[in-house]
């Protein structure tokens, strides 16, 4: 669509969250009454990882997948910028020529707390004039506040609510489960010990955001693309992992299933939180309160199934 007049949207846009979605509508409505193609402009990477990688955040979608969910959601066309330190160094003025000249740009829409250019421009009122100027209108968008939120919806209250478990207030605000995939590599084989059988997940990619220590109410969708029930330990093993640092693993038990999974790629969609990891005082402590997981699992996972 390199020839087509755009109405745009520029935004990481990571999770394409409810607060995305709303941008979304305007910029498909808006791009409509001025017979423009509405257009999303993101980035390959979050900007922190070039200019501060000690603060990157985890991610909480890949660039695929987010092309996917803006197309979804009825954008045109999805442009992926590569955010380099040539991008880096571009102004806004220079910035929003690119868009103009390259891409066809005719009117961009800015969130309420988007910021870009170099030069470091945080009133909306100098944006519009730069707009002015290059004959780009710059059309303003406002915060979504949604009175059945906890907090205000963003990427970065979603990777909070993940760090800290809350597995279902990410997914209000995202307005989707949270999930992640991963290929299934040997472990210990403690679970079969036990009773509990359990999947080894190298996450395919160790960019994206792993919520918090705990277990976790998930559906897990195997190879043959069936959708189970199932409950996922993200943790350190505490009760038999007597290292002196325990490395942090995820493992997910398929309820009522058994198979071989080695080497295969698998997703765990999260639910709910059941509780916080936990050191037992012996195995059989550990067996019974994995059976109480089991059994509250299966009826939050009855509840809310989803594949």
């Amino acid at each position: 669509m390199s020839g087509a007049a755009r109405f745009a949207t520029v935004g990481m846009f990571d999770g394409v969250h409810r607060g995305h979605l709303s941008l979304v509508r305007r910029l498909i409505d808006e791009a409509g009454e001025r017979s423009l193609t509405p257009t999303v402009f993101t980035f390959d990477r979050h900007p922190l990882s070039l200019i501060a990688p000690d603060r990157a955040p985890a991610l909480l979608t890949t660039v695929g997948e987010k092309a996917a969910k803006l197309r979804q959601a009825g954008v045109a066309d999805v442009e992926v910028l590569s955010f380099d330190e040539a991008l880096r160094a571009l102004t806004a003025e220079e910035f929003l020529m690119m868009l103009r000249d390259r891409y066809g740009v005719k009117a961009l829409l800015m969130g309420f707390n988007h910021r870009f250019g170099s030069d470091r421009i945080s009133r909306i009122e100098d944006y519009e004039a730069i707009g002015l100027r290059l004959g780009v209108e710059i059309v303003r968008a406002d915060e979504l506040r949604d009175s059945s939120l906890p907090e205000s919806v963003s990427s970065s209250a979603i990777r909070d609510a993940l760090s800290r478990g809350d597995v279902a207030a990410a997914a209000r605000m995202l307005g989707y489960n949270y999930k992640l995939w991963g290929k299934v590599v040997p472990g210990r084989q403690l679970g079969r010990t036990i009773g509990f059988p359990t999947a080894n997940m190298e996450f395919a990619d160790s960019g994206l955001m792993v919520p918090g220590a705990g277990v976790y109410a998930v559906d897990v969708t195997i190879p043959d693309g069936g959708c189970r029930r199932g409950m996922m330990n993200i943790g350190r093993r505490p009760t038999v992992d007597f290292s002196s640092r325990p490395a942090v693993t995820a493992e997910v038990h398929v309820i009522d299933w058994s198979g071989n999974l080695y080497g295969k790629e698998i997703s765990v969609e999260f639910l709910d939180r059941i509780r916080d990891e936990m050191r037992f005082p012996d195995i059989d402590a550990l067996r019974r309160r994995i059976t109480a997981d089991r059994d509250c699992a299966l009826k939050i996972t009855e509840n809310a199934r989803h594949c």
